[in-house]
């Protein structure tokens, strides 16, 4: 049977790889910062007292929030992104109607 926190501590984690993917020029980069968070989970793998499992978790969660990335990155191609609908095919309405 999972423990409760497990998935909160699986989304956390998820989160902060993908925070500190903003902070990092490049992906060796990246890497060194992951490996550092990920550190810092093993540390805390084994303890039992729930009390201090929600401690961390919130710990972590504050973390996120005190460190939001105010540029982070988004794929040029993806919403939000330099060349999201650059150059968007035309409406099949339109295709129709001057062919």
């Amino acid at each position: 049977r999972m423990a409760s926190h497990v998935p909160r501590v699986r989304m956390l984690y998820r989160k902060i790889c993908k925070e500190l993917y903003h902070y990092s020029a490049t992906r060796p980069v990246w890497g060194e910062f992951i490996q550092e968070a990920r550190a810092r989970f093993e540390e805390n793998r084994n303890i039992t007292d729930e009390a201090k499992i929600q401690s961390l978790i919130k710990e972590g969660e504050q973390w996120l929030v005190d460190n939001k990335c105010g540029d982070p990155y988004i794929v040029p191609t993806n919403p939000g992104g330099t060349k999201f609908q650059r150059n968007v095919p035309p409406s099949l309405e339109i295709v129709e109607k001057h062919s």
